[in-house]
């Protein structure tokens, strides 16, 4: 379904499915609702793995240049260095160009790039340019940037030595291991950002590997993408289509009603401040710590005996 059609759906719950401010308010439901969705849980068909890479639209292509400036901030936030990438355009790029240098601006997105290979053919200011998929892991280098449309881990793979990669979380790394500058073959991951989010449009996340890689390999990546928030149609699978949008509807009537009941409206705003809450808490379901052993260090001093005789009774004859 188109987003124009979907406002007008929405907007049918108070009748206004013919005026502009109620279709706007319809608009920003759906808006809602993706964010709701999006942390309620991790969904099955927002899978994706990085195989494919992906494009970038409206990139100036200079001839006889090697460095190519983002045409917007956080386009170019996916590429690592090794990447192999294609143009498409007036423009042309030898066969099997890669990727050499990767230049951060002071909030720490990527402002441009610096390829293997001139560019050829006719100036062209409007050109795309394609990056190959997977991560290329590069001896020496520990930190990489995700895909643009990531949102969640689901797994990672290590192609080259047939290795999985486990998920956790940074500060497990800061209570077990004591020198994080140890170079070997990678066997963890995390995520990060060392930025404040405030300092670069919400925030750039990398991936971080345990190890700093002693040799070359690529990383597979599997994860749950973001929503397609600004795409010409709604970003749901057709059998959840009308669920997602009864719900952005609940949303409009519930913005429409806060006057009338400020009581409940209050609640559902604190309910969703709970939830955010706990999405920020459980940023990826790829994390085995709910099944490994853990130790009595972790789990806090057992004192209790390893038998007993029943409850105690000071009553008793």
């Amino acid at each position: 379904m188109t987003v124009v059609n979907a406002k007008i759906y929405v907007a049918r719950i108070l009748g206004g499915s013919a005026h502009n401010d109620v279709l706007d308010m319809a608009g920003e439901a759906i808006l809602r609702a993706y964010q709701d969705w999006q942390d309620a849980k991790f969904w099955r068909f927002l899978l994706k793995d990085a195989t494919n890479g992906f494009s970038v639209t409206g990139v100036t292509l200079t001839q006889t240049a090697t460095t190519i400036n983002a045409p917007s901030s956080g386009a170019f936030d996916g590429i690592n260095v090794g990447t192999t990438i294609t143009v498409s355009g007036t423009a042309t790029l030898a066969a099997n160009t890669t990727v050499t240098v990767v230049t951060y601006g002071t909030d720490g997105t990527v402002s441009s790039i610096t390829v293997s290979n001139a560019i050829g053919g006719t100036t062209d200011t409007n050109g795309t340019i394609t990056i190959s998929g997977n991560i290329p892991i590069i001896a020496n280098t520990r930190d990489y940037n995700v895909p643009i449309d990531f949102f969640a881990p689901y797994g990672a793979l290590l192609t080259t030595i047939n290795r999985t990669l486990t998920y956790r979380d940074q500060r497990y790394w800061d209570r077990t291991i004591t020198n994080q500058a140890t170079v070997g073959t990678p066997s963890e991951y995390t995520l990060y950002n060392k930025y404040s989010e405030l300092t670069q449009n919400f925030g750039t996340i990398k991936l971080r590997l345990d190890r700093i890689p002693s040799s070359a390999d690529t990383l597979q990546l599997r994860y749950y993408r973001k929503f397609n928030t600004t795409g010409t149609n709604i970003d749901i699978t057709d059998d959840l289509l009308y669920k997602f949008l009864d719900y952005a509807a609940a949303i409009l009537l519930a913005r429409k009603n806060a006057q009338e009941d400020v009581g409940a409206y209050l609640k559902e705003v604190l309910d969703a401040f709970g939830k955010a809450q706990e999405s920020d808490e459980e940023p990826t379901d790829d994390n085995d710590d709910d099944v490994r052993m853990k130790s009595q260090y972790e789990m806090g001093t057992n004192n209790r005996p390893l038998w007993t005789n029943g409850d105690f009774d000071p009553f008793r004859n």
